[in-house]
């Protein structure tokens, strides 16, 4: 059974529509993700993921390993 969760999490340091791409891709290839909805203007990436195969910690380091601070809203 899973369990859906929608989780805000802020990124600081986008710039550019680029960014918004390195970090959707990289919360994307996580299993369990959903769905990854980026913004750039909120500064804020908006994630649907299953909380039985994925955590907001794995998610908050797959957005900094693609260069960017991150937190759990």
């Amino acid at each position: 059974m899973s369990a859906t969760v929608k989780k805000d999490f802020i990124v600081y340091g986008m710039s550019c529509m680029g960014c918004v791409r390195g970090v959707t891709g990289a919360v994307g290839k996580l299993p369990g993700v959903k769905a990854v909805d980026v913004s750039l203007d909120e500064s804020c990436a908006a994630v649907e993921y299953d909380a039985t195969a994925v955590d907001p910690a794995a998610i908050v380091r797959a957005i900094e390993g693609a260069g960017f601070d991150a937190c759990p809203r």
